[in-house]
């Protein structure tokens, strides 16, 4: 899948894009991620873009993973620096997901963002990108619970 810049970057502003929030207790992450990444492929296999969120509750604060369709490792948040990375416009750029992911104790800036695969992977290989951001998700997870490890440890 691609996309003109100015195309991605006008339907973003206008939100024209597939848009959708869940809430999640911890206990239920690996079926609401299941089923996240199932409205994401269904999104993209119709050449709309996406952003599906998860917002984990029942952990020791809250995390938020968010999947994305982009043409570079920025969020939708901040859709006025695309531009910057493109010399044309006019130019197609491949479509990508990314796996966005918040929490206080995640790292300094509280925010990640990973590229995962191309849009065409997802669409060719749906279950083999399905663990691959589930794995993603929980290794984000472990590091939120080593970050919180050690800070209590500090406190000590």
């Amino acid at each position: 899948m691609e996309i003109k810049v100015k195309d991605f970057i006008d339907d973003i502003v206008d939100g024209k894009f597939i848009n959708s929030e869940m809430q999640v207790a911890i206990e239920d992450l690996d079926s609401a991620l299941k089923q996240v990444i199932s409205d994401f492929q269904l999104s993209v296999s119709q050449n709309k873009l996406s952003k599906q969120t998860l917002f984990v509750q029942g952990f020791n604060e809250e995390i938020q993973f968010s999947l994305e369709s982009g043409i570079i490792n920025l969020p939708f948040a901040n859709i006025s620096k695309v531009d910057n990375f493109f010399e044309n416009p006019d130019d197609n750029a491949p479509v990508n997901l990314y796996l966005i992911t918040q929490a206080d104790d995640l790292n300094a800036s509280k925010f990640r963002i990973d590229e995962v695969c191309s849009i065409d992977d997802l669409i060719n290989h749906p279950a083999k990108t399905a663990s691959m951001v589930s794995e993603m998700v929980h290794k984000n997870i472990e590091d939120i619970q080593k970050n919180i490890e050690m800070k209590t440890e500090n406190k000590n």
